[in-house]
């Protein structure tokens, strides 16, 4: 599930018009949780806390949480890692793009969790390498 949900993030992004960082240090950082794992939690806050670093450095980057981990958590992800950008549930992944522009336009973290579905996934479009 979690392949399928980032190739629509993938999908989403390319569609509003970010490219893939490749060899180049990335300006978004999209982070797709799973709660189904075990110590997924750790995992994540092991990452953010790296990326706090690699952000430091990179002026203008962007950092997005996204999936069941994030759905369930909510503000406790903003609260362990304030230089989150976006924070985003399973049920709004089309909204990512939406969210990155409205972080830095308004210069504070963004967090969207819907508890249903506003769109049917499957008109998302899906970004398959």
């Amino acid at each position: 599930m979690n392949v399928h949900d980032s190739e629509r993030l993938s999908g989403s992004l390319e569609a509003a018009g970010y490219v893939p960082a490749g060899d180049e240090q990335a300006d978004v950082v999209v982070i797709n949780t799973c709660a189904v794992r075990e110590n997924a939690d750790n995992k994540l806050y092991g990452n953010l806390g790296y990326l706090a670093s690699v952000k430091q450095k990179h002026e203008g980057m962007q950092i997005a949480v996204g999936g069941c981990l994030a759905q369930k958590d909510k503000n406790l992800i903003l609260e362990k890692a304030p230089w989150v950008d976006v924070v985003f549930g399973t049920h709004n992944m089309g909204s990512l793009p939406t969210l990155l522009e409205r972080a830095r336009h308004n210069g504070e973290a963004q967090l969207e969790i819907l508890e249903s579905l506003e769109v049917i996934p499957s008109t998302h479009t899906a970004k398959r390498d």
